[in-house]
């Protein structure tokens, strides 16, 4: 007698969480294209997620997982023990378009005819608007392109989007709008796909008592529409960016990417506050040995590290080499792979990046001095034939906005509660679910979103 997937759950199931894997099993015996596992902070989403890997691993069933991030990627690899990749080193291959100065994406032929299951982890990042960053474009939207990949290869395969409809929603989307990955009727009208959900909103009986769960989810219920007032209190109460900092630095430890971090809104608190950081660390210049830096963009040279990965300055070269107007200053960098264990990068790293001062017009020169000077790139037109354009782009790791934040976990956050509109509360409870023990916010969410004051 085969075992039901009920019973790779290392635990006992919540009613929620039998009838969640109960659905799950369902879904992979009818002819249906997706379901949707909705799960709020510390309801199980996670244990559920490990048990579906372990069902279909037994049942020698081939599977995939994926995530929009580099880091949600690692974090999920590391809990199910199983190989997961981004979603765009999995569906993409980069190709240079010397014309428009840009990476531009380009979607893998899917020849994998054998069906499979998809697990896509922190499906509320996804999105499914046409968008171009400075350096990256595509021709069609993340989403589009990712049920495009997946059906090409089998029409039976199968997709579980996971994730909180309660996180932030993918940039450039509204308030009020949903993230479209996790939105049932628009994944039916949209693609013509068939499927169902199940949700997760019983916290499990270990998070009971946690502040930091409680807090979440009182949040939540202003999301959901439940509730109508925001908790006063979001952890233990900090006051200025300089006492941030203090809580910051009593924490730090050099090389442990994950145990504390500021979490803020705007780019300007985060820039102060990496600012002081640094000051206090002794770190100078615009980059120095002992650095904690976050890629702005995936890397594609030595070794593919992708974007949003936090890492440290080992060692530089202070020569500055000036190119197309830009300043390139070669350094080793640390980061952790999926087994936490460390490897070293050593490339150009483009310090305009850091200061802001890198833009599409410096772009569009940098190409053309690549195309002048250098033989190999004129004749690939692949950037990792460029010392120059396959630079490294930076930005400080100790402060980071909320968009950055998804994905990730740490030991500490330290929250700055200020929101540009009274009511983008996704923002509040993405930033309170990034911590796993120790949660401080500045109570600025009760003043400062009706003042419009950025220093609060």
């Amino acid at each position: 007698m085969s075992q039901s997937i009920l019973s790779f759950l290392p635990f006992s199931a919540t009613t929620q969480q039998a009838s969640s894997l109960n659905a799950i099993e369902t879904f992979f015996s009818s002819d249906d294209d997706f379901i949707l596992l909705k799960g709020a902070a510390g309801t199980g989403k996670t244990s559920i997620m490990i048990a579906v890997v372990d069902f279909l691993a037994s049942k020698e069933v081939p599977f995939q997982l994926l995530a929009p991030m580099g880091r949600s990627a690692k974090t999920i690899s590391a809990k199910t023990k199983q190989i997961a990749k981004t979603i765009h080193s999995h569906i993409y291959i980069p190709h240079t378009d010397t014309e428009k100065a840009i990476t531009t994406m380009v979607l893998k032929a899917n020849d994998r005819a054998s069906e499979q299951v998809f697990i896509i982890d922190e499906s509320s990042m996804i999105s499914d608007k046409k968008t171009a960053s400075e350096d990256f474009d595509s021709a069609n939207p993340l989403l589009t392109d990712l049920i495009h990949f997946i059906k090409k290869g089998n029409k039976a395969s199968k997709i579980i989007f996971v994730g909180d409809d309660c996180q932030l929603q993918p940039i450039g989307y509204e308030t009020q709008e949903s993230s479209p990955a996790l939105d049932l009727a628009y994944l039916s009208n949209k693609f013509g796909l068939k499927g169902g959900e199940t949700a997760l909103t019983q916290v499990m009986r270990q998070c009971e008592g946690s502040s930091i769960f409680q807090t979440a989810h009182e949040i939540r219920r202003n999301i959901i529409g439940t509730q109508s007032a925001l908790p006063q209190l979001i952890g233990t109460t900090f006051y200025k960016p300089e006492h941030a900092v203090k809580l910051y630095l009593d924490r730090f430890d050099l090389g442990k990417q994950d145990k504390v971090a500021i979490v803020t809104f705007t780019n300007a608190y985060a820039k102060e506050c990496n600012t002081k950081i640094r000051s206090r660390l002794g770190l100078t210049n615009s980059l120095a040995v002992g650095d904690t830096v976050m890629l702005n963009q995936s890397y594609m040279g030595q070794h593919y590290v992708s974007s949003g990965e936090i890492g440290i300055v080992k060692n530089l070269n202070t020569k500055i080499n000036e190119v197309a107007g830009l300043q390139f200053m070669e350094a080793e960098l640390a980061f952790k792979d999926d087994s936490d264990t460390t490897f070293t990068v050593i490339e150009n790293v483009l310090l305009n990046a850091i200061d802001g001062s890198y833009t599409k017009a410096k772009r569009k020169d940098l190409f053309a001095a690549a195309k002048k000077n250098n033989p190999s790139f004129r004749n690939s037109d692949d950037i990792r034939d460029d010392p120059f354009l396959r630079a490294i782009q930076l930005s400080y790791g100790h402060a980071i906005t909320g968009y950055k934040a998804q994905g990730s976990e740490w030991d500490t956050v330290i929250l700055n509660t200020w929101m540009p509109e009274p009511d983008q509360f996704r923002y509040l409870y993405t930033g309170v679910t990034r911590a796993r023990k120790e949660l401080f916010g500045n109570g600025s969410h009760n003043y400062c979103n009706k003042s419009k004051d950025f220093s609060c």
